[in-house]
């Protein structure tokens, strides 16, 4: 999102997750070096920033050095140390390639003197039309129930900390099926308020960045129907209970404990005591047809996960069906008994 455009309009006109998303040049540190320009979102108690975050400026940064013509078609990101709300993020851009048909963009992000994210993205400008285009593209599923707007899709100018996206939890595909590769999970997502003109398609892609974070590696234990974590993902976030369940005749409600004021799981002997992503690629299909602001349909599914490490997959749709993005993260997942099996444990020790 260029600066210049975004200075001359009130703060009001910017939606929530444009103030997430929209870096400044810090000249002062040096060229091609970005720094956040609003406070960093995080849940209220928490000091850790959400991994979005780091993923949307990032790509913003990257997009203040390339031509408007150029848009990101792939970004491949990994996750080095946990950043903090409550430092400033300085992003130092290198310029690896300027090409006709494509460029190339490194990004390291550094806070308190350390590096705490790197990222390479690929820019391509879109190539005239052709008969000769291979052309094809997987469609949404049909049978996912669309949401209904409510009151909390409203307010997202306003100047606030909270959740600068709306996300509408549609459950799980396949729960009964004993491999948890078959089970597919669904929701909904969309950013709170209009993304404002000015922001333009850079901003659209940035903001889908930001919320291709929301949900995505919790899918790893859910397809083992584990739902209890010793301290809840910041990517776990829903502002209501309405958004946690939505009618549909074909998915399985996802279990958020944590989230559903702590009502207990049965038969749940483990849960998950560490979850941290190590990496984070992002696809763009369609960079001029996507509407961040508008709902998208997001699918999370797994095909692998051993050694303390899993990989999911996600694939991001409009309502209309046209796929917008692909996403692949792995990440640390380390299991641990429930409190109540480790009692259990402990007293059949002693007898």
């Amino acid at each position: 999102m260029a600066n210049e455009d975004m200075n001359c309009i009130p703060l009001a006109a910017i939606s929530s997750i444009e103030r997430q998303i929209e870096v400044t040049p810090a000249i002062d540190i040096g060229p091609s070096v970005f720094a956040n320009k609003y406070p960093l979102w995080h849940p209220k108690g928490t000091r850790g920033i959400f991994g979005g975050i780091t993923i949307a400026q990032s790509l913003g940064a990257a997009q203040e050095t390339v031509q408007r013509e150029f848009d990101a078609h792939s970004m491949h990101c990994t996750f080095v140390f946990a950043g903090t709300a409550f430092s400033t993020i300085h992003y130092h851009v290198e310029v690896v390639r300027d090409g006709r048909t494509f460029c190339t963009r490194a990004v390291r992000a550094i806070q308190d003197n350390r590096t705490i994210f790197l990222a390479t993205i690929s820019f391509a400008r879109t190539p005239p039309e052709s008969i000769t285009n291979l052309h094809h593209a997987e469609r949404n599923p049909v049978a996912v129930p669309v949401p209904q707007d409510t009151g909390f899709e409203s307010n997202g100018n306003e100047e606030t900390m909270g959740l600068p996206y709306i996300n509408q939890s549609v459950g799980m595909l396949n729960s009964n099926s004993p491999d948890p590769c078959d089970k597919r999970m669904h929701q909904w997502i969309k950013t709170r308020g209009k993304i404002s003109p000015q922001g333009g398609s850079r901003a659209h892609l940035a903001a889908l960045a930001f919320m291709s974070d929301s949900y995505f590696l919790a899918g790893l234990p859910h397809a083992h129907n584990i739902w209890s974590f010793v301290n809840p993902p910041i990517t776990e976030s829903y502002d209501t209970e309405e958004q946690l369940e939505m009618q549909s005749p074909v998915h399985t409600k996802i279990p958020r404990p944590h989230l559903q004021g702590g009502e207990s799981v049965s038969n749940q002997s483990h849960r998950v005591g560490m979850m941290v992503s190590l990496d984070h690629t992002i696809y763009f299909h369609q960079a001029k047809q996507l509407k961040a602001d508008e709902w998208l349909l997001t699918e999370v599914k797994t095909d692998w996960a051993d050694n303390d490490r899993g990989v999911v997959l996600q694939k991001i749709w409009s309502r209309d069906g046209t796929l917008l993005a692909s996403c692949t993260q792995e990440g640390v997942l380390r299991l641990e008994k429930c409190p109540n099996e480790v009692r259990i444990s402990k007293l059949n020790s002693r007898l």
